[in-house]
């Protein structure tokens, strides 16, 4: 660990957290090649947290008049109780697949709203954030990230922008402190994941001064066009992770249908 090390993950936090802004989420997927590259893969979930959990709290400060609170007492029971339980299966859990059908299903965003085009595809109902909270925590904390998967949810139900993001943030740090407090307890924090943490979080945490007047001067129309584009991006990132997987499963498909057992 060096100074040049700890430089360039606060700068791919600064950078990674005002896509995160934009586009209401990613940022911590964005995060996950420059973590693993310079600190090994192992770091990722707690170092990814910790990012969060910096980084939140001053985007709530700077939106704080546009939190959604009705949304927050749904999505905190079933998030902290999800956030709990996948930083607990975290260290023997294996999540290969799921990234691959969370993917999947963030890829599909672009036809769901048409591009940005379409403001909402299903009207969502405020009740279905405490069933999405305790889904999407328990991934997240197995995964250090699943993207922005619930920002269908928050567009459905009819956020604005600003709204968006400061509700995401505010449920998202209610469940860093859960899974911090998890980490902590199971020993995955070591002196160097807590340095890189705290200095991508750093850069995280800036952020939010360049990303705030941009994010209110863009449209309804320009931010569902960078949400659906992140929420793609991602999908393409997550499902690229696991080409070795993709690409073991085709090969053994072929090896069946060759010695005739398909047909």
């Amino acid at each position: 660990m060096d100074w040049l090390q700890l430089g360039l993950l606060g700068g791919a936090g600064f950078l990674a957290w005002t896509l995160n802004t934009l586009s209401a989420g990613g940022g911590g997927l964005l995060l996950i090649p420059a973590v693993t590259f310079l600190t090994g893969s192992a770091a990722v979930a707690p170092v990814i947290t910790l990012t969060e959990l910096m980084a939140n709290p001053v985007r709530i400060l700077a939106f704080r008049r546009d939190v959604d609170w009705s949304i927050v007492r749904w999505y905190l029971p079933g998030a902290i109780i999800g956030s709990a339980a996948g930083a607990w299966l975290f260290a023997s859990a294996r999540a290969e697949w799921l990234q691959i059908l969370i993917g999947l299903y963030l890829i599909g965003a672009v036809w769901e709203f048409r591009g940005g085009a379409r403001k909402r595809s299903y009207r969502a109902q405020r009740w279905w954030f405490l069933p999405a909270g305790l889904t999407v925590s328990l991934l997240s904390a197995l995964m250090g990230t699943v993207g922005p998967v619930l920002n269908s949810l928050y567009l459905n139900y009819g956020s604005s922008k600003e709204t968006l993001v400061a509700t995401k943030s505010v449920s998202s740090l209610a469940t860093d402190v859960v899974k911090i407090a998890v980490f902590t307890g199971l020993g995955v924090f070591s002196g160097h994941a807590l340095a890189f943490g705290l200095a991508t979080g750093l850069g995280a945490a800036l952020s939010t001064v360049a990303a705030k007047p941009w994010l209110e001067r863009m449209s309804g129309r320009q931010f569902r066009t960078a949400v659906v584009a992140l929420m793609a991006v991602s999908g393409a990132l997550m499902i690229w992770k696991q080409h070795g997987l993709i690409v073991a499963i085709y090969h053994e498909l072929t090896l069946i249908n060759r010695d005739g057992l398909f047909f």
